[in-house]
């Protein structure tokens, strides 16, 4: 039977690999996207030609009504959701002095409360099924915290609680709840934090080189299959050595 597979953030960056991935497995996929779906228009054919399907749906994830439609979506195309991927998320660097109200509830919402409604609106279905794989992609910098990032480590260390505590509910009803929690990832956001993205943080990691998307994809892919059978509420964090 063919997987029913929601990515939100899909339109770029890590989400869109995480999309190829599932497309070349030929699953049936939902795509979510913020403000751009072209990259997006190239997964759908990949989709087909292995069996699968694919489509796109914009939405904003910081507003729950729009959150909620993706799934409802989902559910009325293809009968179900097997997977959840939360990947949509938004970065802001800013000292605490810096950072607006806005900014900050900007992260939290997006970050933490994005993945709140999708895993709230999913995990009906995935219950009355008795199965069923969440993913939520959270980051290192919700482990260890970062200066100019209070706001963002604050969202994802939020994400991670979020990951373990519902992992802990609906694990005895089949459903599996896990958390990849990437290092810096060459990416457009990471591209264009400047504090972040520079030849000093990528000398200081042991790999010295930053991390691929592709790389945090196979690891959602192993999460959400035979692979991750037996993991429950766990915080996987691809970071080339920065957090050890």
């Amino acid at each position: 039977m063919k997987r029913v597979v929601v990515i939100t953030g899909a339109g770029k960056g890590i989400g869109l690999a995480i999309a190829k991935r599932f497309a070349m497995a030929g699953d049936y996929l939902v795509l979510n996207y913020f403000d751009s779906s072209d990259q997006l228009d190239a997964v759908i054919p990949i989709a087909r030609e292995n069996g699968g399907d694919a489509i796109t749906v914009q939405a904003d994830i910081s507003d729950p009504e729009e959150a909620t439609g993706i799934i409802r979506e989902a559910e009325s195309r293809y009968g179900r959701v097997d997977i959840l991927v939360n990947n949509a998320g938004r970065l802001v660097s800013a000292t605490v002095a810096e950072t607006t109200w806005a900014q900050w509830q900007q992260m939290i919402s997006t970050n933490l409360g994005g993945t709140w409604v999708c895993m709230q609106a999913v995990l009906p279905g995935m219950l009355a099924r008795r199965e069923g794989r969440i993913i939520n992609i959270s980051s290192e910098l919700g482990l260890i915290g970062f200066p100019t990032y209070a706001a963002y480590c604050a969202s994802k260390g939020g994400v991670i609680a979020l990951t373990k505590a519902v992992a802990k509910e609906v694990a005895p009803s089949g459903v599996l709840v896990n958390s990849v929690a990437p290092g810096p990832i060459e990416t457009d956001m990471l591209i264009k934090d400047t504090i972040e993205y520079n030849d000093a943080t990528r000398e200081a990691l042991p790999l010295k080189r930053f991390g691929k998307a592709e790389e945090i994809a196979a690891m959602v892919e192993a999460l959400a299959g035979p692979a991750g059978d037996y993991m429950v509420g766990q915080i996987v964090s691809p970071n080339g050595g920065a957090a050890i």
